[in-house]
């Protein structure tokens, strides 16, 4: 899987423009052979013409065609050019993506006794889709142009806007359909973004760590004679008694991260110490046992 996604991330464009037609193969199939019969709405433009669909009858290939075309016409109005073209692939795309997948799903039967069973693989395959095609560098249009339009329109950023739409969509499927299609939207949006987000940053399997100490020699050798990985001194400015000190920045795998923080509070229980999640890491010397 990792140098699955490497690939995705590294290769040329054409190789990311395949890519993306896979993902955006696998989330045209699950819609129109799980969302659209069985009335799921997660929100988005798709979201929306499952209940349209539901309240006029009218094709829900052809609603997220239309409504494609007019969000474009909207965002270069509104966005301008080169925002606009960002989306234009994926608005082009996704539609004819599922005009070719709604005879295929139409002859597909899903022997599948569990509705929450099926949901749940809909919900890792929609996932994987949607982060190929993120991977990639691509969207499918629609929604995301809604959210950037008013994100710029009413100056607050993406993830403040991006929920409320969402979410909005999802509680007026509940009103249209019934309320447990809001709790079946809920139950995928989870699993469909945990795959999505291991897609775009796999697991973190490190930790950034960063270290203000008195014997920041001392920790410096164990880290670099010891532990056997690199160490970045980083000059600070301490704001609270306005003294001048030097930071040291390393990585350090999970697995030793406990014995790591252990050992430098028993050369100075005072040590100020700051550690996050750590995704990707290139260049550098490397730790044996990190798996970058």
């Amino acid at each position: 899987m990792k140098n699955f996604l490497l690939h995705i991330k590294r290769e040329n464009i054409v190789i990311k423009l395949i890519y993306f037609i896979f993902g955006v193969f696998l989330i045209s199939m699950v819609y129109n052979t799980v969302f659209v019969p069985k009335n799921i709405v997660i929100g988005g433009v798709s979201g929306i013409a499952i209940i349209f669909k539901k309240l006029t009858g009218f094709d829900t290939t052809k609603f997220i065609t239309i409504s494609n075309i007019v969000l474009l016409i909207v965002s270069f109005i509104f966005l301008g050019k080169r925002d606009t073209f960002r989306h234009l692939l994926g608005s082009i795309v996704y539609p004819l993506m599922l005009s070719l997948t709604e005879p295929l799903a139409g002859n597909i039967n899903l022997n599948i006794e569990s509705d929450l069973l099926l949901l749940m693989i809909s919900s890792i395959i929609y996932g994987i889709g949607s982060g190929i095609i993120y991977r990639a560098g691509y969207s499918t249009g629609g929604a995301d142009i809604v959210i950037q339009i008013f994100s710029h329109k009413f100056k607050k950023s993406i993830t403040h806007i991006a929920p409320i739409i969402q979410d909005t969509i999802i509680i007026f499927s509940g009103i249209v359909f019934s309320p447990i299609q809001i709790m079946y939207a809920v139950m995928i949006i989870f699993i469909s973004n945990k795959i999505t987000n291991y897609i775009l940053y796999s697991i973190s399997t490190k930790k950034m760590v960063y270290v203000i100490s008195k014997k920041n020699d001392e920790i410096e050798d164990y880290i670099m004679n010891k532990i056997n990985t690199g160490a970045t001194e980083i000059k600070v400015h301490c704001g609270l008694f306005e003294k001048k000190k030097q930071m040291l920045f390393c990585i350090v795998h999970n697995a030793q991260y406990e014995k790591f923080k252990h050992n430098i509070l028993i050369m100075d229980p005072y040590a100020f110490i700051l550690a996050n999640n750590c995704y990707e890491v290139n260049g550098g010397q490397k730790y044996a046992i990190l798996p970058f």
